[in-house]
């Protein structure tokens, strides 16, 4: 008799945790609204706008601290017999160190602006370290406050009634939509945070995180607009979000069912092997009813530990990402700002782009690989170029399909514990591109 009285309260306690959680969760991530006549924006947005606004010029300096301390710290972990320097960079060998190292250098540089103006322009260091600033900012905010999401119950409640459409078009757990939604509101990072998480505490496999990570960290809301703005073409920017959402999701159940993701193993973190998974099975009862007992559930082992812990976690996984976008952000932006390595490789693009029946193909087969290196980078190229809207469209909407590149998506996957080489990653973006290119067209046809 006892026992039967403590499990309604439990279940009641945690049914309170998991609505107020979640309903806090979603109302910073997804639910608008306008500030003194401003333009509607989610709370979240709002949350990191107005911290840039207060920090202005100081975000700067804040980005040569996190990556010069990084830079210390790495190196004290070379030579020192501390536990918790050594833990802190356990996955950072030479190579990763040697990034940290330059990341500070040029972040150095940026800050007090020496070096020369090619160097120091406002599209390539400039924007590197804009970026950063940016990037770092965006996950600590945004890593910290998904923990309404992830520890209250809302991803049990979301996965247990996606369950049925994502196992069979793209072999995922239905909760894996969340992280989609998750890097569209803020960005890919967190998103990429999101499913790393969930991946080391053993709610996906080695399979399965792959997969989510580089087919599901959609390029954010916030720079579809500035892709659109970039290009002159604002007024079909909620064309490009939905050509971009359904290509993005009829990408993703091809990708996920071919190498390299396919070769992944079905492990979990931990090395166990999949059993069976109890999601695949149809279980008796009302759905609802279902997800909203997974949520309580899950909401009732959560405690006032999770904050502290969110903060850690998200503000050392963004320090990291920030290093990586100083060092090889900066080098890739070099490259295809001043040299014709990606003209060359436009080349090969420009008659598949002309068989496709797209204006100006000269101008834009170049902007088809440089994406890699950062997704703003098309957009720039042919801004101001004369280029056709519709072939403008063309280029802002395949660069935010592609997933993967290096001034974050590709940064953050690589720094996770998901196992993802960048071999993996630049074979992913080539064969998403390939895929990518004749479905932006047509809708790219449609909408002109």
């Amino acid at each position: 008799m006892h026992n039967a009285e403590v499990i309604p309260k439990s279940s009641n306690t945690g049914a309170l945790k998991a609505l107020t959680g979640s309903l806090i969760g979603l109302s910073i991530f997804f639910i608008p609204f306008a500030v003194d006549g401003d333009q509607s924006k989610i709370p979240l947005v709002s949350i990191i706008d107005a911290i840039k606004g207060f920090l202005g010029g100081g975000l700067e300096y804040i980005t040569l601290g996190v990556t010069l301390l990084l830079s210390v710290t790495w190196i004290a972990s070379r030579f020192s017999a501390n536990k918790a320097l050594k833990d802190y960079h356990r996955k950072d060998n030479t190579v990763v160190g040697f990034l940290f190292l330059l990341g500070a250098v040029f972040a150095a540089l940026l800050v007090f602006k020496v070096g020369p103006d090619w160097f120091l322009h406002k599209d390539v260091g400039g924007l590197a370290l804009y970026l950063g600033g940016s990037v770092f900012l965006t996950v600590t905010v945004a890593g910290f406050f998904v923990l309404f999401l992830t520890e209250f119950g809302f991803l049990e409640f979301v996965g247990t009634l996606m369950e049925p459409l994502m196992r069979p078009l793209y072999r995922l757990p239905g909760r894996s939509a969340v992280d989609a939604v998750a890097s569209f509101v803020a960005a890919p990072a967190v998103g990429i945070f999101i499913t790393n998480k969930l991946y080391k505490s053993g709610n996906y496999t080695q399979r399965e995180a792959a997969s989510i990570a580089t087919n599901f960290s959609i390029c954010s809301l916030g720079f579809f607009a500035l892709l659109a703005s970039i290009g002159g073409i604002m007024e079909y920017l909620p064309h490009m979000i939905i050509s971009s959402f359904i290509i993005n999701f009829l990408l993703a159940a091809v990708v996920t069912r071919i190498p390299p993701l396919n070769n992944k193993p079905d492990t979990f973190f931990d090395g166990r092997p999949v059993q069976n998974i109890e999601e695949d099975r149809p279980q008796a009862g009302n759905i609802v009813m279902r997800a909203c007992h997974a949520a309580s559930q899950r909401a009732s082992q959560t405690g006032g530990d999770v904050f502290q812990k969110y903060l850690w976690e998200s503000t050392t996984f963004a320090q990291k990402i920030v290093a990586y976008i100083l060092s090889i952000a900066t080098v890739s932006l070099i490259i295809g700002t001043y040299t014709p390595v990606f003209d060359y490789l436009g080349v090969a693009i420009e008659p598949l782009i002309s068989l496709l029946n797209l204006p100006d193909a000269d101008k834009i087969a170049p902007t088809v690989l440089i994406s890699i290196a950062e997704v703003a980078l098309p957009a720039i190229m042919i801004s101001g170029g004369e280029v056709a809207p519709i072939s403008v469209f063309f280029v802002c909407t395949l660069s935010t399909v592609q997933i993967i590149f290096f001034t974050e998506s590709a940064n953050a996957m690589l720094e996770s514990d998901i196992p993802l080489s960048v071999k993996d990653l630049v074979v992913i973006f080539l064969i998403r591109t390939v895929l990518a290119i004749p479905l932006v067209a047509a809708a790219a046809h449609l909408i002109f």
